[in-house]
């Protein structure tokens, strides 16, 4: 796989029906946090999930999708692991690390503007870092649009995700919190620079170093002209491992290959 140093983006062939796929995006993985009693198993990029980690399966999930990108990972606790890993295993890939040192301090806010302050791209996907996911879910970066994508199956709930989503009759987000039954599965198209500038200079404010991404988003689409879409997942199962218990409920699904986790 070829480094295109001009464009600081990979390229290797891709076989895609959206052109879209084959335009530049960075994906940014915000993996600062560590699961709830989850300290002694180590860094969740790193968690062990048969023969690869969590971290692969997101990569492999990347790369099956698109073919021009980049991706930068906001690392925070056990950072070091993490660098030495992608260093190690990822030797020439254009993966990028920036490490949030506040992260017991701060929340994804700050880890977030970390990553956009060393972004390039005009077209940015925001996953948190401790989602497993597999290469349908980017259908989320078809056209345009910025969006936001939502969970609402049966087969999803309880997977971890606690931020609801309202829409509007043109499908365009009116706010995320918490109690609502649709899921925001925290991932997040953004397309163009002034829709990216917009949310960086929002998390740039002191008072989100402590705020969670989705408060971010609502101040957005309050007090700015860009509108989110809504994009409901109905391709794969989304799940975030965030504890002990989705930990090892993952981990059983697991023969080496992702297709296992999808079909249950």
């Amino acid at each position: 796989m070829g480094n295109n140093k001009s464009t600081r983006f990979i390229t290797s062939p891709r076989d895609g029906s959206d052109g879209s796929f084959n335009d530049p995006i960075t994906v940014v993985l915000l993996s600062d946090k560590v699961g709830h009693r989850m300290k002694s198993y180590g860094p969740t990029p790193l968690l062990s999930l048969g023969r690869d980690t969590i971290l692969d399966y997101q990569l492999q999930a990347i790369k099956s999708r698109f073919s021009n990108y980049e991706v930068i990972i906001c690392t925070g606790f056990d950072s070091e692991k993490v660098t030495r890993f992608i260093k190690e295993k990822y030797v020439g890939e254009n993966i990028r690390v920036v490490e949030n040192q506040m992260y017991y301090h701060t929340n994804t806010c700050e880890s977030l503007r970390l990553c956009l302050n060393n972004n390039v791209s005009h077209r940015v996907l925001v996953c948190d870092g401790s989602i497993l996911m597999d290469g349908p879910i980017f259908s989320i970066v078809k056209g345009e649009s910025s969006c936001i994508m939502t969970e609402s199956t049966p087969s999803t709930r309880g997977s971890g995700f606690e931020v609801g989503v309202t829409v509007n009759g043109v499908g365009e987000v009116t706010n995320l919190c918490y109690g609502l039954d649709t899921k925001w599965s925290e991932v997040t198209f953004l397309s163009g620079q002034k829709v990216i500038e917009s949310l960086r200079r929002i998390v740039s404010m002191p008072d989100y170093k402590t705020k969670f991404i989705f408060e971010a988003l609502n101040e957005l689409t309050r007090t700015t002209k860009y509108r989110l879409g809504s994009l409901l997942n109905d391709v794969c199962l989304v799940e975030k491992v965030n504890n002990i218990k989705t930990y090892h409920k993952v981990r059983k699904l697991y023969a080496g290959t992702y297709t296992k986790l999808r079909n249950q």
